[in-house]
């Protein structure tokens, strides 16, 4: 049944990348305007999923599923049919609607007559149920060609820098000015087109982690940073008379943690002759990344001599120096919310593994070090949901929701039916469950 537009809610979601609940409770950071946001609503712990990888994370909010329902395995997969590295990384490949699996809650927000929006927010290039979008992307040309052009051509008209949204969200150094101008599009979509529900995704904290660590200056001042731009998308909610009706949730993704030292898959098949450097498609076994985390893929086409291989590739990984935990059998990866055999199997991998906290995994093949005491980044996330570290956010405030509610820990994936719950939808799909947020009536 449809609604008029009018009629329905409005929900204002924002991601900020990377701000891990040991840094949400700190009080030595200003965040003024979450704070007051945290007091006027609920706010919990939330665990996150497995990988702690964004593309798959940002997936699972919008899905309230696991990536084993919705099919983004992660960062970085390795696609059967080709036998080489696939990237849901930066929308270069695998669009929304040929890849993501299942409902969205904008989807469905759609479906009963609402208007949808996001901006910067993973796996949203061509996704048909967004009104308004502009997809996080890294190349200029594949941002513009997903965006919808509407709104595109009014932000331009505006005079707002559009030519370089996408090389502010790929350089770190400009982290700020990528996300400041997040801010001035939200506030714009606000402001003229009033959608009912506006996904809003703000990466400097995970990019100033990355580069500096999980201690540092910069990530103090990012959050501070970020504060400011959640409150001025309060501050329009409020011109436009909708801040007391809109429903407001912040989050976050992932926790991290400070990373030194590095495991690199590939050069270790190399070396016995696994991974072909030449030709990688004719590789009997390849590894991709998530950053603390990993997959292995057998590519080893004869029956016997696969299985032979993976006895082999599971002793060396469960033999390897830095890694915690492999999971290989359906059970196990079932109970860390990964495909079983025969689902998803054009990029199921045969093999995940999660390093210990201070580990990387690169994914490259050149060279001769399988492990090295250095690391390419400084913090570190996309290791298994159950470390600590990895722990997300969660504060939400809207009609009905009881002042100053701290809730136990959630999972990510009740997100979405929760939200659901606010439009009198349902998804009987999801792995999540509605939150109980002391909503009267």
């Amino acid at each position: 049944m449809h609604k008029e537009h009018t009629e329905l809610p409005r929900v204002l979601i924002v991601s900020i990348d990377g701000l891990g609940y040991s840094n949400w409770n700190r009080s030595d950071v200003p965040m003024p305007n979450l704070k007051k946001l945290a007091k006027r609503g609920a706010e919990a712990g939330m665990r996150s999923i497995t990988p702690s990888a964004t593309w798959a994370i940002h997936t699972s909010i919008v899905c309230g599923t696991f990536p084993r329902k919705h099919g983004v395995l992660g960062n970085w997969v390795v696609d059967r049919e080709t036998n080489l590295v696939g990237e849901h990384f930066g929308e270069r490949m695998y669009p929304k609607e040929e890849s993501v699996h299942g409902l969205t809650i904008y989807d469905a927000v759609k479906k009963i007559g609402g208007t949808t929006a996001a901006l910067c927010w993973p796996k949203t290039w061509g996704a048909e149920g967004l009104d308004f979008v502009i997809p996080e992307c890294y190349e200029q040309d594949r941002m513009e060609a997903g965006s919808t052009s509407s709104l595109w051509n009014e932000l331009v008209e505006m005079g707002l820098p559009m030519h370089m949204y996408a090389p502010w969200s790929k350089d770190h150094a400009r982290g700020q000015m990528q996300d400041w101008l997040t801010t001035e599009i939200a506030k714009h979509i606000i402001r003229r087109h009033s959608p009912n529900l506006l996904l809003v995704h703000y990466l400097l904290p995970d990019s100033y982690q990355h580069d500096y660590g999980t201690r540092s200056n910069e990530l103090d001042w990012s959050l501070t940073y970020i504060d400011e731009r959640i409150g001025e998308l309060l501050q329009e909610l409020e011109a436009s008379g909708g801040l007391e009706e809109t429903y407001v949730v912040v989050m976050s993704d992932h926790g991290f943690a400070d990373a030194v030292r590095t495991f690199y898959p590939n050069v270790m098949f190399k070396q016995q002759g696994w991974f072909d450097e030449e030709f990688p498609e004719r590789s009997k076994a390849v590894a991709v990344s998530n950053g603390g985390s990993g997959y292995a893929y057998l590519l080893e086409q004869d029956p016997e001599e696969r299985e032979k291989l993976r006895e082999q590739v599971r002793s060396r990984l469960k033999s390897m120096e830095g890694i915690r935990l492999v999971v290989e059998d359906d059970a196990e990866f079932a109970k860390w919310g990964l495909p079983a055999v025969g689902e998803h199997s054009r990029f199921k991998p045969d093999f995940a593994f999660d390093m210990h906290l201070d580990w990387f995994v690169n994914f490259g093949h050149q060279g001769s070090e399988v492990t090295a005491e250095r690391s390419k980044f400084t913090g570190m996330h996309g290791y298994f949901a159950d470390r600590d570290e990895m722990k997300a956010c969660f504060v939400a405030a809207g009609p009905g929701i009881e002042p100053g509610n701290r809730l136990p820990d959630i999972e990510l994936v009740d997100v979405a039916p929760t939200i659901a719950g606010w439009f009198g939808i349902a998804m009987p799909d999801a792995d999540g469950k509605k939150l109980q947020l002391g909503r009267k009536g």
